[in-house]
């Protein structure tokens, strides 16, 4: 699709000029690896209006990246492992409940919206099977919006 196909999607919530004014700002916070037509999919995707399809967490196996929505149902504590923090946060849809993992920075930029019955939407997470179960993680290209 392109910034044509998705404005339309929004076009209740934002116009078109702070639209477009959205993207060439990410452009330089993406380092100019993503084009327009990826940064206008990410916005229509942080505004909850995604024409893709959400993965339930029934449906997160092993070794995929996943959008998934969810609430978080609790925030453990802060672990340290070597010289990194990690932060396991459960979050369940009405299909079933994963581990959020949280690695260092990440913690900082995110924690103050991890609330307990707070809605979350993990966009492009990775998933992966372990001795702990299903976890999702964000990964280099994953991102999280508080909802």
């Amino acid at each position: 699709m392109s910034i044509e196909e998705y404005y339309p999607l929004i076009a209740d919530l934002i116009t078109l000029k702070r639209f477009r004014g959205e993207i060439e700002k990410r452009k330089e916070s993406y380092e100019f690896l993503l084009d327009d037509d990826a940064i206008a999919f990410l916005i229509v995707d942080e505004m909850g209006r995604n024409p893709g399809n959400k993965t339930k967490i029934s449906e997160l196996c092993d070794g995929i990246n996943a959008t998934v929505e969810a609430n978080v149902e609790k925030v453990g504590n802060m672990e340290k492992r070597g010289n990194h923090r990690i932060l396991k946060v459960s979050i369940v849809d009405e299909t079933g409940k994963c581990q959020f993992i949280l690695w260092n920075d990440e913690i900082d930029k995110i924690l103050e919206n991890i609330k307990i019955g707070k809605k979350i939407k993990i966009i492009n997470g990775y998933v992966r099977d372990n001795r702990y179960g299903l976890q999702i993680s964000l990964g280099k290209w994953g991102m999280v919006v508080t909802q």
